[in-house]
C-alpha cells in the first residue's frame, strides 16, 4: 500500500516495478556461496528505488530507501526518529558476500513510528511505499 495515497501494494508493483521481473528462486541459486537470500531480495529492491522513493518492508521493519548525495533523505529520517526517542542509524544494502558492494540504505522502523516518519519524508518530497517480499 502506498503511504501515502492509499494505493494497494498490487498497484505498486505494476508502477514501480513494471520494468524489472521479481527475484526468483533460480536467481537465488545463481548467486555465489554465503549471499543469503534476504539480501538478494533487498538488493533487488533497492535497485529499483530512486532518490525520490522509499519502501518499507513489515516483515523486516525495515524501510530502504536510495540517499542523496549530500545526505539529506537520511538527515531527515534521522530527525523523525530522534523525535520519537528512538536513535537508530541507517546501515548499508550490501548485496556481495564480502560486503564490498553497497546499493541503498535501510533502517528498522517499527509501525508505530511509520506515520511519523512516513509524514517527515512526504514533507521532504519522498513517496513511501509498503510492499512485503
Amino acid at each position: 500500500m502506498d503511504i501515502g495515497s492509499g494505493v494497494s501494494g498490487a498497484n505498486l508493483g505494476d508502477r514501480v516495478y513494471s520494468k524489472f521481473r521479481g527475484p526468483e528462486l533460480v536467481d537465488i541459486a545463481n548467486m555465489r556461496p554465503g549471499v543469503s537470500r534476504d539480501r538478494i531480495l533487498e538488493a533487488w529492491l533497492v535497485n529499483r528505488l530512486s532518490i525520490h522513493e522509499a519502501v518499507y518492508r513489515p516483515s523486516k521493519n525495515q524501510l530502504y530507501f536510495c540517499d542523496t548525495v549530500k545526505g539529506e533523505t537520511g538527515a531527515v529520517l534521522n530527525r523523525a526518529l530522534a523525535s520519537l526517542g528512538a536513535k537508530r542509524p541507517s546501515q548499508r544494502v550490501q548485496v556481495d558476500s564480502l560486503g564490498a558492494i553497497y546499493v541503498g540504505a535501510k533502517v528498522e522502523l517499527f509501525p508505530e513510528e511509520l506515520p511519523v516518519v512516513a509524514a517527515a519524508l512526504k514533507l521532504s518530497g519522498l513517496k513511501i511505499a509498503t510492499i512485503d517480499l
